[in-house]
């Protein structure tokens, strides 16, 4: 009798838990398909390095980034404004949220996910970076800089 009542004391605490867990999914977009008119832009992630189909972009056209992690730890995606260099290094990762244009967190290994972003009219002429500011992913490469026409 007592190890039934082991078994249920474990199970009625071990089911709140994986439904808490669950409704505390993240904020990583899901949406899959690209909405009407937007481009779509292929972003590949490795350890260390960022890889896109696309790296000249115009303002006020809507892209739908597909982003993959193809590296064996989890990355994230932010679109800077500009190149944060060793000033990224000084910041707290508030400072860098605030300041990224779009951003998509913690991507584990082997996952796909989405984000829509378009550039503003006052990007035009730009070179913002895409970028994954993990403790030392930045630094170890995970940066590509690329452009917005004018």
């Amino acid at each position: 009798m007592r190890h039934i009542w082991n078994w249920r004391r474990w199970l009625a605490l071990l089911v709140p838990l994986a439904l808490m867990l669950a409704a505390c999914g993240g904020s990583a977009p899901t949406q899959t398909s690209a909405p009407a008119g937007a481009q779509t832009v292929a972003i590949t992630e490795r350890d260390f390095a960022i890889q896109a189909s696309l790296t000249t972009f115009k303002p006020d056209v809507p892209y739908h980034f597909v982003i993959t992690n193809q590296g064996v730890v989890a990355h994230e995606f932010m679109i800077m404004p500009h190149s944060m260099g060793s000033m990224a290094q000084h910041m707290s990762m508030d400072e860098m949220d605030h300041m990224a244009l779009a951003m998509v967190e913690n991507i584990p290994s082997g996952a796909t996910v989405t984000l829509d972003y378009t550039f503003p009219r006052t990007a035009a002429g730009s070179h913002p970076e895409f970028a994954c500011f993990l403790p030392g992913h930045y630094e170890a490469g995970m940066k590509l800089t690329v452009s917005v026409q004018s």
